[in-house]
């Protein structure tokens, strides 16, 4: 527990309650808490939707940090395009009810991205085209979502859906 505790930077606050916390440390108690039990796989459902930008950038940051020392793997469901392409590997656009696969991109850009707008932006585009056609044509489904996302696991990539 200490150990998980110090990867996220939490040592000084080992003694707040829960109440005292920010929502950047409460975030970050949560992800030590997942640490601890040493996962192959994180699940992450807008984990970082309630934080300022600032702090919403931090932890991005110290995600990508967490899955390569520990080798996990993580999906991650966001509606943030941005949040998706800076983090993620691969990317599935989710749409209709029962959730199904409208698209796919793989991202083959190596960490950190920050600096590559560029790539970053035409992706986000194309992303954003795919949303809005996807929006009005409801039967505009590609790939019915795979019964298990285990196929598909590589220890140290992000998988985020984003719907």
């Amino acid at each position: 527990v200490d150990l998980a505790i110090a990867e996220v930077g939490l040592q000084h606050a080992r003694g707040q309650y829960p109440a005292q916390l920010s929502g950047g440390m409460a975030q970050r108690v949560a992800l030590a808490r997942c640490l601890a039990r040493q996962p192959h796989v994180l699940l992450l459902d807008e984990p970082f939707g309630a934080l300022d930008e600032v702090t919403r950038t931090d932890m991005q940051q110290l995600l990508l940090k967490v899955i390569e020392r520990h080798n996990t793997a993580a999906l991650l469901i966001t509606h943030d395009i941005d949040e998706a392409l800076l983090l993620s590997d691969r990317i599935l656009l989710l749409g209709h009810s029962p959730a199904q696969t409208v698209a796919q991109w793989r991202i083959d850009l190596a960490q950190p991205r920050d600096e590559r707008i560029d790539e970053l932006g035409a992706l986000r585009i194309d992303i954003l085209k795919t949303l809005r056609r996807a929006s009005r044509k409801p039967d505009a489904v590609i790939d019915p979502l795979p019964n298990s996302l285990e196929r598909e696991h590589v220890p140290g990539r992000l998988y985020p859906y984003s719907t």
